[in-house]
């Protein structure tokens, strides 16, 4: 049996290179095959896609996305989010397509995530 709920099925996504605080890099997410809903772990801690601008050169890559607009409460089930990434000194002066997420009730997130349209780009965690 497997759970429709995305909060019980779902793909780790570990990279400790998705750290804000890791430095620029060359790691590009259009080339990740995205299929179905991931959670964040940095250094084995729950982590979330940042949602404040997140500056150039950072995440292992250098356009570092982010989401828009916030996360949601669990109460508000799946939402969509704006993805947003650092360019032409604009916090979102790179945008992708729209991704959903939503809050679990142990306190994490998970995120259907898309295939960036621009490299080097990564998502932040």
């Amino acid at each position: 049996y497997t759970s429709a709920d995305p909060c019980y099925n779902y793909t780790v996504l570990d990279d400790p290179w998705r750290d804000t605080n890791y430095g620029s890099g060359s790691n590009c997410d259009q080339s990740v095959t995205w299929s179905g809903w991931y959670r964040l772990f940095i250094n084995n801690v729950n982590a979330q896609i940042p949602d404040t601008c997140v500056s150039y050169g950072h995440c292992g890559t250098g356009h570092s996305l982010w989401i828009r607009g916030g996360h949601p409460t669990v109460q508000d089930g799946v939402v969509t989010r704006d993805v947003c990434g650092y360019y032409n000194s604009y916090c979102c002066g790179y945008g992708s397509h729209p991704i959903k997420v939503k809050a679990c009730p142990d306190n994490y997130y998970v995120y259907e995530l898309v295939r960036p349209t621009l490299c080097n780009s990564a998502y932040c965690a």
